[in-house]
């Protein structure tokens, strides 16, 4: 037969294992806000709940919207040589440009 202590032993562990398994929800669920895995961030949480929920306070918000850093100019992409042809070809087809106009913009743009 088990002594006493052996049961008071053993019931203790798993009283500490219960309790260390509910604080891993902590992290898990501000993890799981953030976008990261719930299940990954739970069993972080039940091995190292300290460092895990100071872990996981410091870590970046997936799902925040992505801003430019402060200073930022926006620029739109280089357009390549065949759209800005293309460009003149549209006004030139349109009417707003002369085909002498176009010849001249697309000999600069091809650089001849």
């Amino acid at each position: 037969m088990s002594s006493g202590l052996e049961v008071f032993f053993i019931t203790y562990l798993i009283v500490v294992l219960a309790i260390a398994a509910g604080l891993g929800f902590i992290p898990a669920t501000i993890a799981k806000k953030k976008g990261y895995s719930f299940g990954l961030w739970w069993f972080y949480g039940w091995m190292l709940f300290i460092v895990a929920i100071i872990h996981v306070c410091l870590i970046p918000d997936k799902n925040a919207p992505q801003t430019p850093p402060a200073g930022a100019v926006h620029r739109p992409p280089p357009r390549g040589t065949a759209d800005e042809i293309m460009k003149y070809k549209e006004l030139l087809d349109t009417g707003v440009i002369t085909p002498e106009e176009f010849e001249a913009k697309k000999k600069q743009l091809l650089g001849q």
